[in-house]
């Protein structure tokens, strides 16, 4: 094999570790808060709901001994009919035993599209791990 032919596959080796941390970083982060002009959106022109939490997963991801869960909530706005929404989020542990499924948290959807919500869970004392 050339030393051309060797640093091709290095490369590619290399390309190839990068999109795979890559796409892990995303993964783990990419479906989590939405930003704040998001948030101000879904306030403003939003409906409030009432977020019941149905279920509580581990997805398996871990950033610094913090891990990541997924949750799954029934939505149901003050005018409208109730929907399902998931999301995953990074708890600290001091959190996770005031986390039950069952409670309700407050939240805001926007009325045409259900994956667009913001549950608001600083308003039950739990705060982002990052």
């Amino acid at each position: 094999m050339t030393q051309k032919a060797k640093r091709g596959r290095f490369l590619l080796l290399i390309i190839a570790a990068i999109a795979i941390f890559g796409w892990q970083l995303f993964s783990t982060f990419g479906d989590g808060d939405i930003s704040d002009k998001d948030k101000l959106e879904l306030k403003t022109s939003g409906m409030k709901c009432q977020a019941i939490l149905r279920s509580v997963e581990r997805t398996g991801s871990t950033v610094n001994n913090i891990h990541q869960y997924e949750f799954s909530f029934d939505v149901k706005p003050d005018s409208g009919d109730m929907f399902t929404y998931q999301e995953k989020k990074l708890i600290d542990p001091i959190y996770m035993a005031s986390i039950k499924v069952g409670m309700a948290v407050p939240a805001y959807a926007m009325p045409d599209d259900h994956d667009k919500v913001w549950i608001v869970w600083e308003e039950v004392g739990i705060k982002d791990a990052f």
